[in-house]
């Protein structure tokens, strides 16, 4: 086998630990993407603990069949990135979509563009990363739940109280 066969294998390889391991992937279509740009994303993403990188579509589509993901060729046409959200799954979709809202508040179009995302071995459509980008990260879920139970539970102890305190005085008299 030629060196080169050799190379890209052990980069499929490496790919397809990336998948197994990301609770969620981002692809991303990059166009006029200033290194300014791009610098601040890979900060962003690095700070999140999700990984940007850009790889060869052909060995990213290998990989995916690997896993045994199909997705629609089109998508993996033209310059792609590939974010990877390794801490949760909204993490990854979260940072692209507030880096499009910013680079649209600055009435600029956005150099990048979501293709698709891939979650739990399935493919997902724009709209649905997008959605997955509105759900609170895993951290702040918990705290509501933790606050509603708490002032469920405080609103029940007001309650008992409250009867208590009527039978004592019902019993007072």
């Amino acid at each position: 086998m030629s060196k080169n066969l050799e190379a890209k294998k052990v980069v499929v390889s490496e790919i397809e630990e990336k998948i197994e391991k990301a609770e969620s992937i981002v692809i991303v279509e990059y166009k006029a993407l200033t290194v300014e740009a791009i610098t601040a994303l890979r900060a962003k993403c690095r700070a999140a603990g999700v990984d940007y990188c850009v790889l060869k579509n052909t060995l990213f589509k290998r990989a995916l069949a690997n896993k045994g993901i199909t997705m629609d060729d089109k998508i993996l046409e033209g310059p792609n990135a590939f974010v990877f959200s390794n801490s949760d799954p909204v993490s990854a979709p979260k940072l692209i979509k507030e880096f499009i809202a910013a680079a649209e508040k600055d009435k600029k179009t956005s150099p990048i563009t979501i293709k698709a995302g891939i979650m739990d071995g399935a493919v997902q459509n724009v709209d649905e990363v997008k959605a997955l980008a509105d759900i609170l990260p895993h951290d702040q879920l918990i705290a509501k739940i933790m606050g509603c139970l708490n002032s469920q539970a405080t609103a029940l102890a007001y309650v008992i109280k409250a009867i208590a305190d009527k039978q004592a005085e019902g019993a007072a008299e």
